[in-house]
């Protein structure tokens, strides 16, 4: 079964910092805790998995894919999350 991973990676970009910004929120953190959170959510992802497909020799190109394209979209999604949390 052949799948696209681009819109996974996209919508992940998208909806990381969601989730931590709720948390943050509904823990009550201090604003400078919760705005660090979202920032390190909003950060492009590890090569971990890139690092594991290739030591294990499995689905090496869409790790490789995934890596490189999360990294390109956090070029503008990074910006746009320190805007917001600098608001």
């Amino acid at each position: 079964m052949t799948r696209s991973i681009s819109p996974d990676v996209v919508q992940f970009r998208a909806l990381s910092p969601k989730y931590p910004f709720m948390l943050a929120k509904l823990l009550g953190l201090p604003p400078i805790a919760a705005d660090a959170i979202v920032l390190f959510a909003a950060m492009p992802s590890g090569a971990n998995a890139y690092i594991f497909a290739v030591q294990y020799q499995r689905r090496v190109k869409p790790a490789l894919g995934a890596v490189a394209l999360g990294a390109l979209l956090a070029a503008t999604t990074l910006p746009v999350m320190v805007w917001v949390v600098a608001g």
